[in-house]
């Protein structure tokens, strides 16, 4: 059917029928044709309905098995650290949850449009704050990963994975607007630099997990916005080529590699975490041992309520309770896919991807390390592990999602300087408050 006998078969529909129901419907191919003029010339589509209250509830229902395994995990650790406070660790946890609420309610009500306005400046905050953790972190299990701040140890790291995905987001925008992102000069190369910067300063740390997740953004958030595949694939190569020199030149991460494919073998050295979340696997079955009767929890998983949390959830909620968790970040990612698709422009499009990825992706790398099929990585499982930088990081995170999916406000503004801090032209200037080198006044006489 041609675009002419589309318009008369359409052009009854809107005549009769209620406007709000045909931009349901039609949305795309009246926005398409200009028979529904969007709200603002940013817009691209109509305005989408409210909050997406299914996301929103499963983000908080796995906020809430992270309080309850949490808690669950951390009761050993906690007496020995607590000094018999079995509570020392949920404490905190709900602290961190109750803030992780707070940052989604706050992204989804503040427009995604602001974010682009500040994409630069968040780049540089998040590079700014890994140099600084190189210089005055805190040193934990031979990472210095962490910045001491007044009650609380912040991971930059994780601020950094959201502000190269803002960042990504809003260079890949205007490189799309621009009609160059096809370019390897402007629609890669660039952005692989920023990525470069921010994973060699992770590396420093070392934090290789947050490395990774990083290249996965770069490579897809590109491939998203229509770069040539041909240097996405390129880079990709030569990525994991220096990945592998990496790991042979470091006689650690050789030996994680070693253990990860054997963990039994250095079941006594580097095998030890992941040979214990094994058994802890497979001594769960399909309904679990019962809530709160792990016995790999008493010392034999390490730090088992932040990135093994999963091992503790297979042994005593069994493979049923390790399906729900998957089934939820499932549904997170699905749901996320959808609101891209349905984004108002191009930034809302790749925020909401990007931001899709992050959480996928962490999700994805902490299930395969803790079932043995990744090596092991530090990262968090999402919203659920123990974790402050993390939960509250990525709280903020999928509050901008949701706000995405409400539409924003394409014509947000930052607002105006008053008119007193403006820096007036020097030719603007009264005559008599011009500075001159040839003038010097004394006493009222030149």
């Amino acid at each position: 059917m041609s675009d002419a006998s589309t318009l008369d078969h359409l052009q009854p529909v809107l005549d009769t029928a209620d406007l709000a129901e045909v931009d349901a419907e039609f949305s795309p191919t009246l926005v398409t044709h200009g028979l529904n003029a969007p709200r603002s010339e940013k817009a691209l589509v109509p305005v989408p309905v409210g909050m997406d209250w299914p996301l929103f509830s499963v983000l908080l229902a796995l906020l809430t098995t992270g309080i309850v395994m949490a808690y669950s995990a951390s009761i050993y650790a906690a007496l020995h650290i607590g000094r018999g406070d079995d509570q020392l660790f949920l404490n905190k946890h709900l602290v961190h949850a109750g803030i992780a609420v707070v940052m989604v309610l706050v992204g989804a009500h503040i427009p995604y449009q602001a974010w682009r306005k500040v994409a630069y400046l968040g780049l540089f905050t998040s590079v700014a704050l890994l140099v600084a953790t190189l210089a005055f972190g805190v040193v934990v299990n031979k990472a210095r990963r962490w910045l001491p701040l007044p009650g609380f140890m912040f991971q930059p790291s994780e601020l950094a994975k959201l502000c190269f995905t803002i960042y990504l987001a809003h260079s890949l925008t205007k490189k799309i607007s621009s009609e160059r992102v096809h370019k390897f000069s402007v629609g890669f190369l660039p952005h692989a630099l920023a990525w470069l910067v921010v994973f060699g300063l992770c590396m420093k740390q070392p934090d290789l997990g947050t490395g990774i997740v990083l290249a996965v953004l770069l490579f897809t958030m590109t491939y998203i916005a229509g770069t040539n595949m041909a240097y996405v694939m390129f880079a990709f190569g030569v990525g994991v080529l220096a990945l592998a020199s990496f790991i042979y030149k470091n006689p650690m991460r050789g030996k994680r590699v070693l253990a990860f494919l054997d963990p039994f073998k250095y079941f006594d050295t580097t095998g030890f975490q992941l040979g214990n979340s094994k058994i802890a696997v497979a001594t769960g079955g399909i309904f679990g041992n019962g809530l709160g009767l792990s016995r790999q929890k008493l010392g034999f998983v390490p730090e088992c309520h932040t990135d093994f949390i999963l091992s503790i959830i297979a042994e005593e909620l069994g493979l049923l309770g390790v399906a729900l968790v998957g089934l939820a970040f499932i549904f997170v990612i699905l749901r996320g896919l959808r609101i891209a698709l349905r984004a108002r422009d191009e930034f809302g499009r790749l925020l909401a991807a990007g931001i899709t990825v992050l959480l996928g992706t962490q999700a994805a790398v902490n299930f395969g390390v803790v079932m043995g099929t990744l090596p092991t990585k530090g990262l968090t499982l999402p919203f659920v592990s123990h974790g402050g930088s993390s939960m509250i990081v990525l709280g903020l995170a999928a509050g901008v999602l949701l706000n995405v999916g409400r539409g924003g406000n394409p014509d947000f503004a930052w607002p105006e300087v008053p008119a007193f801090m403006r820096r007036q032209p020097k030719g603007d200037m009264p005559r008599n408050q011009r500075s001159s080198k040839n003038k010097v006044v004394r006493g009222g006489e030149q």
